[in-house]
């Protein structure tokens, strides 16, 4: 398999046109129209029309774009493959975290990780989860770890699943209204204390910015429970809806490992959720489908599935 030609051809795809495909290759223009005459000769097929810039596909020269891509990524991954080999238990993993989820999560993981396997570099990048996503579909990461949003496509992305993870409120430990809460015999069933959505009602509610995970799934979760609420502000960050809880101004939802790590004992109450529907969500380790997940990536994975949650 040449991919070098294959390089040509999607260069010429990507341009739309010759000149600027011979410039980014780096060959003469007179070489590089030669290659593809030469190419749809031995296809028998004309891939290109040429009578329109920038020059479109043919419904053959389609065909054969999509044959490229996934030649493209069948060299790819045998050569990922084969290097695994050689390299066994050292090399780069490139990791993708939700913004906040990495502060809580790495400090559980990668000191025992890179105890384990210390030949092994992480490479982080912090993101979104839009942009997670994005930077799988486009091979800038290997793996992902977020909560499995119900907003993304998942037709080219496989997923692992580690730790299901409720959603909990965090309540403003003095206010009247959550005293008052705290009181009732059913708020004091379980771990935490419970309480009703109907909290909101009394409480103003900081939100995270849209397209974070937890924004859609708490939107999700107010809509389907007919919640009446007033937002007081949105923010992107996490840490900081929850300590504007403990100056006791208002609501908001955390994810449990949240509420483990950003305590505020005095100040900061967290409930389990009265709710028509069940206030959790999946966190997995997310990946291409068509990608070969090597030994590195692998051995993380392993690691995540053992940590003691």
């Amino acid at each position: 398999m040449n991919i070098q030609n294959l390089d040509y051809f999607l260069t010429i795809v990507e341009t739309g046109n010759l000149t600027k495909a011979a410039e980014k290759l780096f060959v003469s223009q007179p070489s590089l129209s030669q290659y593809l005459k030469r190419l749809e000769k031995n296809l028998g097929v004309e891939l290109f029309d040429r009578s329109i810039l920038p020059m479109r596909l043919t419904y053959s020269g389609e065909r054969y774009y999509q044959y490229a891509i996934q030649a493209k990524k069948l060299d790819e991954n045998i050569r990922r493959e084969l290097a695994d080999i050689e390299s066994s238990q050292s090399g780069l993993l490139r990791l993708g975290v939700a913004l906040w989820r990495g502060a809580v999560l790495l400090p559980d993981i990668y000191p025992s990780f890179h105890s384990k396997y210390p030949g092994i570099r992480i490479e982080l990048f912090e993101g979104r989860s839009n942009q997670l996503q994005n930077a799988l579909l486009n091979d800038n990461i290997d793996l992902a770890v977020m909560n499995l949003p119900r907003s993304i496509n998942y037709k080219n992305l496989s997923y692992e699943i580690f730790h299901e993870e409720k959603i909990l409120l965090a309540a403003p430990a003095h206010h009247p209204a959550i005293q008052a809460s705290l009181k009732e015999p059913s708020s004091n069933i379980g771990k935490r204390p419970r309480i009703s959505l109907e909290i909101l009602e009394h409480i103003p509610l900081i939100m995270l910015k849209p397209g974070q995970n937890l924004t859609y799934e708490v939107n999700r979760i107010l809509e389907l429970n007919h919640a009446k609420y007033d937002v007081l502000m949105d923010t992107g960050n996490l840490t900081t809806a929850i300590n504007l809880v403990s100056q006791q101004v208002a609501c908001t939802f955390v994810p449990e490992e949240g509420a483990n790590i950003c305590l505020h004992p005095d100040t900061v109450i967290y409930f389990e959720i009265e709710s028509t529907i069940e206030c959790v969500w999946d966190l997995a380790v997310v990946y291409r489908k068509d990608s070969y997940l090597n030994q590195i990536c692998r051995l993380f994975i392993s690691e995540l599935k053992n940590i003691n949650f």
